[in-house]
């Protein structure tokens, strides 16, 4: 079972747990391809089986995001799960939200928040901040390609729809448009609609998929944008015992099918076309 799922991680649950539950019900290998943080729900993909060895394919593909940003507030996760540090009055315009949020659009330096996964010496900063010990992260740049915002009922909240490269913090973006205005605000909400080619109208919940997983699986064929090259018998064992085989193809990468299946992902240079990743379950003909 080699594959992609598109899921939907609900509020409340690690990105690690959704992993689990579904290495449970495969009995395969199973990683996902950008983590959600708890508090954050909507598109979670996983690699299942052998996909897992796509994880590189899926590094820098491009987020959506929904999220509500409440004003004068801001709490020490930069989410509603957070400790309130710190409350204001300060009243807050619509247009100077959508004003503000305008000047991040770009390629910036972003800091991510202390409670995050990201890595230092060898531990979690938000383990760190747990155990309460002074984090400090350094800013990284990421690219922010569009964010719209809009009304909502209550003057102090306000709807952020979100295009961003992977590795951005919404968090991040909501704390840095406050801080702009002279305020502080905290993400009460966020919903990730799209990763990469992933959209969350596409995606099953946790209970449609646990009783037939498989027909929810993407094969591999249907996600990665690869001309396809059927190969014969000789051409499979000599990629099954590592060698390399010539081609006429142009320099590039290419899924080999072989019995109607997906073999591998080779790559073509120079008039050699070599393995990249096995995917073939089965026994080769001959």
């Amino acid at each position: 079972m080699n594959g992609f799922l598109n899921i939907i991680k609900p509020t409340g649950v690690s990105s690690g747990l959704i992993v689990n539950k579904v290495k449970k019900i495969t009995g395969e290998k199973v990683g996902h391809l950008g983590t959600l943080d708890p508090a954050a729900s909507g598109v979670l993909t996983l690699a299942i089986g052998k996909a897992t060895r796509f994880f590189d394919y899926f590094l820098n593909k491009d987020k959506e995001y929904i999220a509500l940003a409440k004003f004068g507030v801001l709490t020490d996760t930069l989410d509603a799960d957070g400790m309130v540090l710190k409350r204001e009055e300060k009243q807050i315009s619509f247009e100077e939200v959508a004003e503000t949020a305008k000047t991040l659009i770009g390629q910036v330096e972003q800091i991510p928040p202390i409670f995050s996964s990201k890595n230092i010496g060898g531990q979690r900063a938000y383990d760190l901040a747990r155990s309460g010990n002074e984090v400090v992260l350094k800013p990284k740049k990421v690219q922010i390609y569009d964010i719209k915002v809009e009304k909502t009922a209550q003057n102090d909240l306000f709807k952020l729809k979100i295009h961003c490269s992977s590795g951005t913090y919404v968090r991040s973006i909501v704390r840095d448009i406050a801080q702009k205005l002279g305020t502080v605000a905290t993400t009460v909400c966020i919903i990730r609609t799209k990763s990469g080619v992933f959209k969350i109208e596409d995606a099953y919940t946790f209970d449609e998929i646990k009783d037939n997983v498989s027909d929810k699986i993407c094969v591999v064929s249907d996600i990665m944008p690869m001309q396809k090259i059927v190969i014969n018998n000789k051409i499979a064992k000599d990629f099954y015992n590592g060698k390399s085989v010539q081609s006429s193809k142009a320099d590039g990468e290419y899924l080999l099918i072989y019995n109607d299946k997906e073999f591998a992902v080779a790559e073509c240079f120079k008039g050699c076309l070599k393995k990249k990743i096995y995917l073939y379950e089965g026994e080769i003909n001959g």
